[in-house]
């Protein structure tokens, strides 16, 4: 069994299956979600974002490209999967001096190698394409809105290679940037980007923004336009006039006030309470726009300067500034993002033949190769015709790369026919089929049992019993029946599966029980089973001292018959 599981987990990782992204908005979707800057703060994200009726909110990461440890990586996406958390991946180079390296294009193919053989937490697998690249100190300490198109498109390409599964973001911009040696205007960068590389509009598949409360990360959340919360829509309008054709859903991967309280306080900015009521009237204006994908407002826990006035997580202790509250009230929605559901039986659980009017109970060892987590809440057994009777056994837990046991208890519709069944998995609105066969329900068969009595010349009995095993439990046990010259039938055997090996057991007062394992057909099935032996005068199923005891004692008259005939 280990091998067979062994074999099937490493077929799939050779197998690579026909994937797509899917439009976050078309299914249901929990926008909220938070920035975090240190790994170690994704345990407490939960109770956060997956609030007030949330399930599946998401998480902004930051992946450099000098942090490449798969197992702690896979662990993490293990742990978001668990959580029900979403990420959102932004990679990014190293920190080179004052400023972040540009990306080596030489990296490129092992960067998206590493992100590919992830298995991610859902299908999408969202990754945005560095960071403000209108800054010079984001871009190798240079503006080069030329390059960043290259780079995209190209990178763009790579990834879509390996899978189509991932959600190419570009980089979110300072959107209120003045002009210098060190920043690029927005939108002159936009533009310059778009005139280099005509395919990086058709390359990405969202739009990611900076969409901050400006000036001094302070704005009122009732303005508009650019430099405010609705910065994306004055982003997406200057889209549209460089020739986007298609809607692009909006991931706000930062934003957010500055509050007063810090390592370094800042008694001009507002004060938790006022930030915390600002992300309140945010919630229920600005991102209500249907566009509005994810919000991951920036930063969960930052304990020292220059961030430590953004930090929701207060310095030095466990507890949290007044809009961790705020946002953690914000009525959610219970987000239901697509997964590749895959698993594998390592047996199919429904036979090919099975007997009309039976019941059965039926087990097999069930491997998870996809992205969810199999368990008896979520995920429940369902057989499309309703003709039979399925009741299952409560489902194992199951993570990916993982293997459990299910057990399933069938009751077959009385009339023999034939049926074309589908067995599926349901979780949520999705349909996981297991398997799909046709199976024949076939008449209750017979057996003929042929048995010699001792050395009689005619082997006649009453009272004879029948019972037939699959392994230790009884399928069906006949009492009263006849021994007629040395056969004995047994109609109607319900509960087999035709073709399958059982155990036949036959009782004959006096004699000691034989046995015989037997493949059982379809229609009638001759059991030949070895010599009785009549050493069983005390009738409790076995030879001992006491049938001995009992032969000697007793007049040879009394048992003679049961070894020859008269």
């Amino acid at each position: 069994m280990i091998y067979i599981i062994s074999l099937i987990l490493s077929l799939f990782a050779f197998v690579k299956p026909v994937h797509a992204i899917y439009d976050p908005t078309s299914v249901p979707n929990n926008k909220y979600g938070i920035l975090i800057a240190d790994f170690s703060d994704l345990s407490d994200i939960p109770p956060l974002v997956n609030s007030s009726g949330g399930n599946w909110g998401y998480v902004t990461l930051i992946s450099t490209d000098n942090d490449r440890d798969a197992t702690k990586w896979q662990q993490m996406f293990d742990k978001m999967r668990q959580s029900h958390l979403i990420p959102i991946v932004r990679i990014a180079t190293h920190v080179e001096g004052d400023h972040w390296a540009k990306p080596n294009p030489n990296d490129f193919d092992g960067m998206v190698r590493f992100f590919d053989k992830l298995n991610w937490p859902i299908e999408n697998r969202y990754i945005v394409l560095y960071n403000e690249p209108n800054h010079a100190k984001e871009w190798g300490d240079t503006i080069n809105p030329e390059e960043y198109a290259k780079d995209v498109v190209e990178l763009g390409r790579k990834f879509k290679t390996a899978s189509n599964d991932f959600f190419l973001l570009p980089a979110g911009l300072d959107v209120s940037a003045a002009t210098d040696n060190q920043t690029l205007d927005a939108s002159n960068y936009i533009q310059r980007v778009v005139n280099a590389e005509p395919n990086f509009l058709t390359t990405i598949d969202g739009w990611t923004s900076h969409s901050y409360p400006n000036p001094a990360f302070s704005g009122s959340p009732y303005a508009t336009g650019r430099g405010t919360l609705t910065s994306f829509q004055w982003e997406l309008s200057l889209l549209q006039n460089l020739g986007l054709t298609k809607q692009l859903p909006v991931f706000i991967t930062e934003t957010g006030w500055i509050h007063s309280e810090g390592k370094t306080p800042q008694r001009s900015s507002l004060s938790s309470d006022e930030v915390g009521n600002n992300f309140t009237i945010a919630a229920n204006s600005v991102w209500q726009d249907s566009r509005v994908v994810a919000v991951t407002p920036f930063v969960f826990n930052y304990q020292d300067y220059p961030f430590d006035n953004f930090s929701w997580k207060q310095l030095g202790n466990n507890d949290f500034y007044s809009q961790y509250y705020a946002y953690q009230s914000i009525l959610k929605t219970n987000g239901m993002p697509l997964q590749h559901e895959v698993y594998v039986l390592s047996s199919p659980l429904l036979p090919p033949s099975l007997v009309a009017n039976s019941s059965y109970t039926f087990t097999t060892t069930i491997t998870n190769v996809g992205q969810g987590i199999l368990n008896p809440n979520d995920y429940s057994l369902d057989l499309d015709d309703k003709k039979f009777t399925l009741i299952a056994d409560p489902l194992p837990t199951v993570e990916p790369n993982s293997s459990g046991v299910i057990t399933i208890h069938l009751k077959t519709p009385a009339a023999a026919n034939t049926h074309k069944v589908t067995l599926s998995l349901v979780h949520n609105t999705q349909r996981i089929k297991l398997q799909e066969t046709d199976v024949t329900l076939i008449p209750p068969p017979t057996i003929t049992v042929a048995l010699q009595l001792g050395w009689r010349r005619t082997s006649d009995a009453k009272n004879v019993k029948v019972i037939i095993y699959d392994k230790n439990e009884i399928i069906r046990q006949v009492n009263g029946l006849t021994l007629s010259g040395g056969s004995v039938t047994v109609p109607g055997i319900a509960n087999i599966v035709p073709g399958k090996t059982y155990r036949v057991v036959t009782v004959v007062p006096y004699y000691l029980p034989r046995q015989q394992i037997v493949q059982l057909q379809a229609t009638n099935t001759l059991v030949s089973m070895k010599r009785a032996l009549p050493f069983d005068i005390d009738r409790d199923g076995k030879l001992t001292l006491n049938d001995v005891w009992l032969l000697i004692k007793s007049p040879p008259n009394d048992y003679i018959h049961l070894f020859i005939s008269p």
